[in-house]
């Protein structure tokens, strides 16, 4: 079975996850509930080498809120109110989440930059979850990948995937046409994808149940 290894060049190294309770992630995303917080494009891929863009970032948090429902103070000239991404763009933005990049716009189409990513995270450079490259770099100005942000998303939230559950029900998992088991992320993906319950032994965890 392939797991994130150590890596080199563009892959990132394993990390493993962080409690969430001890790193304060728990108090604003939901970290009990193993929910979908990621999704698809609809012609059944996910993109993982696609760069992530400032809009499917805060959608992504949106999905994870403890509480969605947030009085709306910070709006933007270039997000348009009927935007799939409006919500999530002005509700983090009111909250301090994330930020413009001037002159009232949010650049919602712009992929994100792996140190703006960092600079999102909640106490990010305390627990480390951005690594540099198996080669030894960082690359703050690199564009970071929806299958990177999956990792690192997956590790601050303690989520981690259950293998032999996923081999066992493989049919019943949501799929992508885009995403091989062999590929470094899949596991990282598959638990971010597929909304499950789930018990916590001393390592790791155990599904139990596809919602």
């Amino acid at each position: 079975t392939p797991t994130p290894g150590p890596g080199g060049g563009d892959k990132p190294p394993y990390i493993p996850p962080v409690d969430p309770d001890d790193s304060g992630v728990s108090d604003l995303l939901n970290t009990d509930d193993h929910i979908q917080y990621l999704f698809g494009y609809p012609e059944g891929t996910f993109g993982p080498e696609n760069n992530m863009t400032r809009a499917e970032v805060a959608q992504m948090f949106y999905n994870l809120l403890l509480d969605q429902d947030v009085t709306i103070t910070k709006t933007f000239d270039d997000v348009p109110a009927n935007a799939w991404y409006a919500k999530a763009v002005n509700t983090l933005a009111s909250l301090g989440v994330v930020s413009g990049v001037g002159n009232g716009d949010f650049e919602p189409e712009r992929s994100i930059t792996r140190a703006n990513f960092m600079a999102m995270e909640v106490n990010s450079t305390q627990y480390g979850w951005i690594h540099g490259y198996g080669d030894g770099t960082f690359r703050p100005n690199n564009p970071i990948t929806r299958v990177e942000v999956t990792a690192i998303v997956n590790n601050m939230l303690g989520r981690e995937a259950d293998v032999d559950f996923v081999t066992e029900h493989y049919d019943e998992l949501n799929h992508f046409s885009d995403l091989a088991v062999s590929h470094w992320g899949y596991y990282h993906i598959v638990e971010a994808t597929n909304d499950h319950d789930y018990t916590k032994p001393s390592s790791g965890e155990n599904w139990t149940e596809l919602n």
